[in-house]
């Protein structure tokens, strides 16, 4: 069941939720290539090589060292060649006002990490359902 996923970039500075994440994504999406980063400045690098292919979605976290919480957001949605590809902000920040900056700020979705490996497989299963829906 892939939505025609080809490349995923999961871009996180805990490595324990880098094991879980891969883990879930890997048996929900099998065959799509997930590409993990631990800082901003390594996934907006991939980004812009233009010899890589370009992901699909993207998942990022908000908390990562080295800039603020919606730098990396905003610096992906100002670059013409990137701004197409949905972001989804993962992250344990439930503030509402984060989501609403991020989602102000271009973000496709906002979720807050999940506390079980269930719930996060149910969740990407959503996002299967949801990616290219018109509106988004």
């Amino acid at each position: 069941m892939n939505p025609g996923f080809r490349h995923i970039c999961f871009a996180d500075d805990d490595p324990d939720d880098h094991l879980v994440f891969s883990t879930a994504f890997e048996e929900t999406f099998p065959g799509t290539a997930l590409y993990s980063f631990y800082r901003c400045d390594e996934l907006l690098g991939f980004l812009n090589d233009e010899n890589r292919p370009l992901p699909d979605m993207i998942f990022l976290d908000l908390n990562m060292p080295g800039n603020d919480q919606f730098e990396c957001l905003r610096m992906i949605k100002q670059t013409p060649r990137l701004q197409h590809i949905q972001v989804v902000i993962y992250t344990t920040s439930n503030y509402y006002k984060n989501a609403e900056e991020a989602i102000r700020n271009g973000a496709f979705r906002y979720i807050h990490k999940p506390s079980s490996f269930g719930e996060l497989k149910s969740i990407l299963k959503e996002l299967l359902s949801s990616y290219g829906s018109p509106g988004n």
